[in-house]
């Protein structure tokens, strides 16, 4: 780790800062518990949902936190790729200061579950059970299923989650579905804000043709054509007009919105008010694919979340919040996709501290009331170079 007075930002030649960003955090830094994964496959009568969970473990013997996960064989790009982390597969659940609050993940468009396991695996090590599954029935070319799966999936994976605490589940008395975030990056951002109480709108796509024209992954393109189809995955007859009604699990307490999508919302984003618990919108400056002077920033204008925060990595591009690459090696060497590993103005790590930094305080503050946690976000303590922030709700004004 580097001395207290390094700063976390990227030099102004452009070339990245390397090494860690903020030291002395505890909440940037690797958590009291040891670290489990366990794999599994949630089948139901049409469809399966390939899951992974990570959880505080026990590990009375120190073996190495080591494992290679392997993206599920149902991703369209990448199925069986490997992908390094820091946990120990099928570690035994560490129940004695459980149950731990639930946190899902929605990866983004054809990614894969593991998509951000760094950030699972030092959840988990903060006393979080994170789940993540990957998105089904979704490629490039067409991504409409998306609009009805990925909300019906978080709603599954936290009633997975119900099975797995239940007294005869294989994690019996681990998981507290009583205190849940929803996370997720990209489409998993937009995704994130459904399952906290969002509402979609189709209306934003008529009044932005020259944004809908320049977009080359258009939900706009993809949703509004296939509306029926959508809401008939809903179980929504007929298919609704305006504002579409909450599809959300209401035991959600907090949502993470990494990157979202603005363009589901509605004209004026009305349809992010319906997000009544805390918030945390994650963004970076320099977004080439979800730009944030239309999807993060306007959807953290609109929310309606009383505790509410924004943060601004500058000059960060899209897929900041993923995997580096000395975990996903293969994205270079076989497919030179390394612009999905790495960011062309942070260094990863440095960034990865950050995202950890606010991420964690931001979990332990709303899911299990730590004060202290709660004191990082507010605006006098923050105080990253390169990094913006914004905040109602913390600080020396509480919201009511």
């Amino acid at each position: 780790m580097e001395a207290e007075d390094e700063p976390a930002f990227v030099a102004q030649d452009g070339v990245p800062e390397s090494g860690a960003s903020i030291p002395d955090s505890p909440f940037a830094a690797r958590g009291p518990y040891a670290v489990g994964s366990r794999n599994y496959m949630i089948r139901e009568d049409t469809y399966a949902i390939d899951a992974t969970i990570w959880y505080p473990a026990t590990n009375p013997s120190g073996v190495p936190e080591e494992i290679t996960y392997k993206i599920g064989v149902s991703n369209p790009y990448f199925p069986g790729r490997p992908v390094k982390g820091q946990a120990i597969q099928d570690a035994d659940p560490d129940t004695a200061d459980g149950p731990f609050p639930l946190v899902t993940f929605s990866a983004g468009l054809a990614s894969y579950g593991e998509a951000a396991s760094y950030l699972f695996e030092h959840l988990a090590s903060h006393g979080f059970v994170v789940i993540s599954s990957d998105p089904r029935g979704e490629n490039l070319e067409r991504f409409y299923m998306g609009a009805a799966t990925r909300p019906l999936d978080t709603n599954r994976l936290i009633a997975f989650a119900d099975e797995l605490t239940a007294v005869d589940g294989d994690l019996a008395g681990l998981i507290d579905t009583e205190h849940i975030a929803v996370t997720g990056a990209s489409s998993g951002g937009w995704t994130a804000l459904v399952g906290g109480g969002a509402q979609f709108d189709w209306s934003w796509c008529d009044a932005n043709p020259d944004l809908v024209a320049k977009t080359e992954l258009s939900n706009c393109r993809e949703f509004v054509p296939h509306q029926a189809t959508i809401a008939s995955l809903l179980g929504l007859d007929p298919v609704p007009t305006g504002t579409w009604p909450q599809i959300n699990d209401p035991r959600v307490d907090a949502v993470i919105a990494m990157a979202p999508d603005g363009d589901v919302w509605g004209a004026d984003y009305q349809g992010v008010a319906g997000v009544q618990v805390p918030t945390l919108v994650m963004a970076g400056s320099a977004d080439s694919v979800n730009p944030p002077e239309y999807c993060a920033y306007p959807i953290y204008e609109h929310l309606g979340s009383a505790k509410k925060s924004l943060v601004v990595l500058e000059m960060a591009d899209h897929y900041v919040y993923l995997n580096p690459c000395r975990d996903t090696m293969w994205l270079d060497q076989e497919f030179a996709m390394s612009t999905l590993c790495q960011d062309p103005a942070w260094d990863m790590d440095r960034a990865h501290d950050l995202i950890r930094h606010f991420t964690t305080a931001f979990l332990l503050a709303e899911l299990k009331g730590d004060a202290e946690a709660a004191a990082a976000l507010a605006p006098e303590n923050v105080a990253f170079p390169k990094v913006r922030y914004e905040t109602t709700g913390y600080g020396e004004t509480p919201a009511p």
